[in-house]
């Protein structure tokens, strides 16, 4: 759809369950789903120009959560075929597979930064749900929001996605340390984290993406009754709600996980 909701266009439309779309270069979107006659998630690559879906993983066990590189060469995916939530990357071409996390508790919700050398992550191998990132080569986890004094009590920090703003690599992820799920912002090393939402507490605001220009975040919310897609700029004015009934959605419908095309083109929601 449009950055305002508008020419939603189902590209999928399939009876099985089709979810967690990442956009690449080129119009393609890699995502998950469940339509193999096997059973189980896995990855499938959607190119748009021309139309066509092609299925990238075969494993019994769930493969979720796809993330493209920013070149669009490769895919960073969670799979849970070794016994537990792991993090993994596809070359697409070559169809070669490697294992980048390695740990006994979960890793999770994988995201790219702008160079394509570096995954943030979610892990709970410190006890609660954390951010992390990798080096350069993949490895070495840094964790990024365990300092935060606000970050105690078995709070969650979930859900990164990266962008650069003129050199600055920033940050966008979801927690519920204050109580209900908000987005909140930070720094690429973890500082001047700030809360960017500000919902009821028994509310959801989660999974953000952002646009290229690191000035808007389209994200889910289910602060008007059900799950949405809103967006906002970063500093959390603006919010609209883009899937609303009025675009042609139902009140019963839950929309969520957006991901932002990864276009160089200012014109943005106004811009």
């Amino acid at each position: 759809m449009g950055c305002d909701g508008s020419d939603q266009v189902n590209l999928t439309n399939h009876s099985s369950e089709d979810k967690q779309p990442s956009w690449g270069p080129g119009g393609r979107i890699v995502f998950s789903s469940d339509r193999n006659s096997s059973g189980g998630f896995d990855l499938y690559l959607l190119t748009l120009d021309p139309w066509g879906i092609a299925r990238l993983t075969t494993n019994a066990a769930t493969d979720e959560s796809p993330a493209l590189s920013p070149d669009g060469s490769r895919v960073a995916f969670v799979s849970h075929r070794d016994g537990n939530a792991e993090i993994y990357t596809l070359d697409i071409s070559s169809n070669s597979l490697t294992r980048i996390t390695d740990n006994a508790s979960d890793d999770a919700d994988p995201a790219w930064s702008s160079d394509g050398n570096r995954l943030a992550f979610a892990s709970n191998r410190d006890g609660d749900w954390d951010v992390y990132i990798t080096d350069a080569s993949l490895a070495n986890p840094t964790n990024l929001t365990d300092s935060n004094a606000d970050d105690a009590g078995g709070h969650s920090d979930r859900h990164p996605d990266l962008v650069d703003y003129f050199g600055e690599e920033l940050v966008a992820f979801a927690s519920d340390r204050d109580g209900g799920w908000e987005i909140f912002t930070m720094y690429g090393d973890g500082s001047e984290q700030g809360k960017s939402t500000e919902n009821d507490d028994e509310l959801v605001d989660s999974s953000p993406s952002w646009d290229p220009l690191a000035e808007y975040v389209v994200f889910h919310s289910d602060r008007n009754g059900n799950f949405e897609v809103a967006t906002m700029y970063y500093d959390a004015t603006e919010y609209v709600n883009i899937t609303a009934a009025g675009y042609g959605g139902s009140a019963e419908s839950k929309d969520s996980r957006p991901d932002w095309e990864p276009v160089g083109d200012a014109g943005y929601c106004g811009e």
